[in-house]
């Protein structure tokens, strides 16, 4: 695996958020002490490292989840679309051979 460390700036909003994950009796510290170990992520004691980390890969993944939800959005548009434009083909269709007997 390759380690890269990067300097990070971190605003006093950012820091706020670090310090409600960093405190271990919030329920959000808990769940992502829990969703850490659960994807192999090591936050070792209060290391804002290791929470930052954390936090990172957890936010990449649920963003990774909303891109798959609006492609899969998209996809059924598209294929609802598609049913729409078969309907009105085989309406169309139906008419003419209506006319055709009807005549």
């Amino acid at each position: 695996m390759d380690v890269k460390r990067l300097p990070v700036t971190l605003d006093s909003d950012d820091q706020a958020e670090v310090a409600v994950f960093s405190d271990p009796n919030r329920a959000e510290s808990v769940i992502l002490r829990a969703w850490a170990q659960q994807n192999h992520i090591a936050v070792r004691d209060n290391s804002e490292s290791g929470i930052v980390r954390a936090l990172l890969r957890a936010g990449a993944e649920s963003l990774r989840e909303k891109a798959l939800e609006a492609g899969y959005a998209e996809l059924a548009k598209d294929q609802a679309d598609g049913l729409d434009e078969q309907r009105a083909r085989r309406n169309r269709y139906v008419e003419q051979v209506d006319r055709a007997y009807g005549e």
